[in-house]
């Protein structure tokens, strides 16, 4: 089963994708992360005799031959909580001394705003400073270059909630199917919960126009509509992209972006979709 909450959906980003972590760290605050082989999640299984230093909603590891050289403790925070100053210092220590290496505080705020209640630096004493790093909806990166959400579609969905209602919104969406829709070739049962989760929590303008990229016509209850999941590669979401615009498409057209097996030219056509007059003039030369 999807994720039934946001605060689920937006850890099973982190689970299925640990890099994520770092990426968010190095492209919203330029944070110099170590060289790393591997990142892995490794969160321990909790329960009510777990210690609460030890209840983080995730930590993320990054390894360098085998050795630890960066942990990330992961926090997803919808409201402020006042207790979260004397609790997010314990999981920072905890997890520094589990792993022996550097340790950092990551908190994802699904909002548009208020981080600024939950990033303030947590003083423990003289000269002695906590500092989460926060990210809010607005201080999400933007990605709207197919390649990118195809090699990193965690991103590109983070990308999705935060830039969908802007200027970019269909830069953002195409993009975003490019990614979810390449993603699905290797884990399709993720892919549907991403493009579920989307779905639910964009806009009434950018869900339906999410729905139209990947080939859900109709919006009924997502365990319904998930079973109508049938987009399959970048040349279906060009299709719909085209219907999406309402550019007639002939069945000798359809054919030629459908059998079309070079990922490069799909990728231009991804690119160039939105920008051209006709179907005709998208298969010209590049």
């Amino acid at each position: 089963m999807p994720p039934t909450t946001e605060h689920e959906m937006w850890l099973d980003l982190f689970a299925n994708n640990p890099r994520l972590a770092p990426d968010l760290l190095s492209e919203t605050f330029s944070v110099d992360v170590p060289f790393y082989e591997e990142a892995r999640v490794e969160t321990p299984v909790m329960n009510e005799a777990t210690p609460v230093e030890l209840r983080a909603d995730s930590v993320i590891v990054l390894r360098n031959r085998g050795r630890p050289v960066l942990a990330c403790v992961i926090e997803v925070q919808r409201d402020h909580d006042a207790r979260k100053e004397w609790t997010w210092p314990k999981y920072l220590t905890a997890v520094r001394a589990r792993h022996k290496c550097q340790t950092i505080l990551l908190v994802m705020w699904p909002r548009a705003g208020g981080a600024e209640r939950v990033s303030a630096p947590i003083v423990l004493g003289p000269s002695s400073v906590v500092t989460p790093y926060v990210i809010g909806l607005t201080a999400l990166p933007l990605v709207t270059d197919p390649a990118q959400a195809i090699a990193n579609p965690e991103l590109a969905t983070l990308s999705a909630l935060a830039h969908s209602d802007g200027p970019e919104r269909e830069a953002v969406l195409a993009a975003t199917s490019a990614g979810v829709l390449a993603f699905g070739k290797k884990d399709a049962k993720e892919a549907r919960t991403y493009t579920d989760y989307l779905s639910e929590a964009l806009s009434e303008a950018a869900s339906q126009l999410w729905r139209t990229l990947m080939g859900v016509a109709s919006r009924e209850y997502r365990s319904e509509w998930a079973r109508g999941y049938v987009a399959e590669g970048r040349a279906e979401a060009v299709l719909a992209i085209l219907a999406h615009r309402r550019l007639t498409v002939t069945d000798d057209v359809r054919d030629r972006i459908l059998d079309c097996a070079d990922p490069d030219l799909t990728e231009t056509w991804l690119e160039r979709v939105f920008h051209v007059n006709s179907a005709e003039e998208l298969l010209r030369d590049r």
